[in-house]
């Protein structure tokens, strides 16, 4: 996944790549752990073009896959899609207003530049942070999932499972034995 910049012309340049997600470290680690099995390879569609000394990579990624619900612990399969607008650069810009340069300095990630050395961007770190942005961190099969019983585990989207349910604010929990004597 590694674009020439002498490819990017005046008009800019069109790339479709399919990318399988082992072939990413951190996607490959996803999967290994079961977190989140991808279905099928990535599909990247995306345009560069050249603004000024800079390159802008503006694009979509789209996938399947197979995630645990936190709630019932079901798997279950989803589709996984985000757009994206990368920014990458040979060296990082000089700010404007150089009086104040001394004050805060900004690092290329802070401005979300990505540095590139040489006459070739490599595509594919920015991809997979991309795509490991798109995966929900709190995972559910469907949002009116119930989640299982607290007492016996059974799942209650099935049903109802019978245990008796006190709501007690967990906060409170610890004065549940409590007793207080009358003076």
């Amino acid at each position: 996944m590694r674009v020439n910049v002498d490819d990017i012309g005046d008009s800019g340049i069109g790339l479709t790549f399919e990318e399988d997600a082992e072939s990413f470290p951190s996607l490959l680690e996803l999967s290994r752990s079961r977190e989140c099995v991808f279905l099928m390879p990535l599909s990247i569609d995306l345009r560069i073009r050249r603004i000024g000394q800079m390159f802008q990579a503006v694009g979509r990624f789209e996938t399947r896959a197979r995630l645990s619900c936190s709630r019932c612990l079901s798997d279950y399969e989803t589709p996984l899609a985000a757009d994206f607008n990368l920014s990458f650069s040979r060296e990082q810009p000089e700010t404007g207003d150089q009086s104040r340069h001394a004050e805060i300095e900004l690092g290329a990630e802070e401005i979300g530049l990505i540095l590139f050395h040489g006459e070739e961007i490599d595509l594919r770190d920015a991809v997979q942070e991309e795509v490991l942005m798109a995966v929900p961190m709190k995972t559910l099969c469907r949002p009116e999932c119930k989640g299982l019983c607290l007492q016996c585990g059974a799942d209650l989207n099935q049903g109802d499972c019978g245990c008796e349910r006190k709501i007690i604010n967990p906060k409170f929990a610890v004065l549940k034995g409590l007793e207080l004597g009358k003076k």
